[in-house]
């Protein structure tokens, strides 16, 4: 199933979600956990105007989410003159999956203004060969995505190394705010480089904090995230991302707490 195909077939009936996933979204022993947060996201949207925009998702993975049927139950926790919180819960089964917190706000007038300063990739996407999918390499749901790494060991290299790596969905659907949060988690924390062998590593809690909006890109173009360690210690890993458009403008930051194994 195509990445909008899902987001698409989400029914709701009040504050209850259905939604199938099929196999090849597979990451391990788990469905890949932008797909689940994507979900969440697309739940609590049925319940958010689209006229207040993502400002910050924030996803505890609790346990795995196996392929097939989810519910997702999604409250709104508030609604203020700008900002509304709201809340979900992936179900696989009796099983929570993930418990979500969405914020979502409307510009404000603000004499505080900062962003982060775009930072050029060593090489252009053009010149970078595409990584190719192989089912007894890569985990299912990599063949729903497109990545070129412009810088950074890969994984199992043996190599400490941040990263900078170009990434699209292969869904030629317009894009939409769940597609780029689905987009983000695509690639490997860059803990896995360090490894000189294949070891497992599981997402705990991923925060994403949108400052900028801006979907009117074609579904081909290429986004970028640069990724890197922040700490690692006693087999948890703390990293931060950012993400930029394909205009290379900074537009969201990814906070992650892994587990690696070994």
């Amino acid at each position: 199933m195509r990445f909008s195909e899902i987001l698409d077939s989400i029914s709701a009936t009040g504050e209850q979600c259905q939604v199938t996933v099929s196999d090849d979204w597979m990451q391990g022993r788990a469905t890949y956990g932008g797909l689940v947060a994507a979900v969440g996201n697309e739940a609590m949207r049925k319940l958010v105007p689209r006229d207040r925009p993502l400002r910050s998702l924030q996803t505890t993975f609790v346990g795995p989410a196996a392929a097939g049927t989810w519910r997702i139950r999604a409250r709104v926790l508030r609604v203020g003159r700008a900002v509304t919180l709201a809340q979900c819960e992936v179900l696989d089964g009796d099983q929570v999956a993930a418990v979500q917190v969405g914020v979502y706000g409307m510009d404000r007038e603000s004499a505080v203004l900062v962003k982060p300063a775009a930072v050029d990739s060593p090489r252009k996407v053009e010149e970078i060969n595409e990584v190719r999918y192989s089912p007894d390499r890569f985990p299912a749901f990599v063949q729903h995505f497109a990545m070129r790494w412009a810088l950074g060991a890969k994984p199992f290299s043996g190599t400490r190394s941040p990263s900078k790596v170009f990434i699209r969905h292969r869904d030629p659907a317009p894009l939409t705010e769940s597609h780029i949060v689905g987009l983000v988690d695509c690639i490997p924390t860059p803990a896995l480089s360090m490894y000189q062998a294949p070891a497992p590593g599981s997402s705990l809690v991923w925060m994403l904090e949108f400052f900028e909006h801006d979907l009117e890109f074609s579904p081909e173009a290429w986004w970028r995230i640069d990724s890197d360690i922040d700490a690692a210690t006693g087999g948890y890993v703390n990293q931060t991302g950012l993400l930029h458009d394909p205009n290379g403008r900074p537009v969201a930051l990814s906070r992650q707490l892994f587990a690696v194994f070994g």
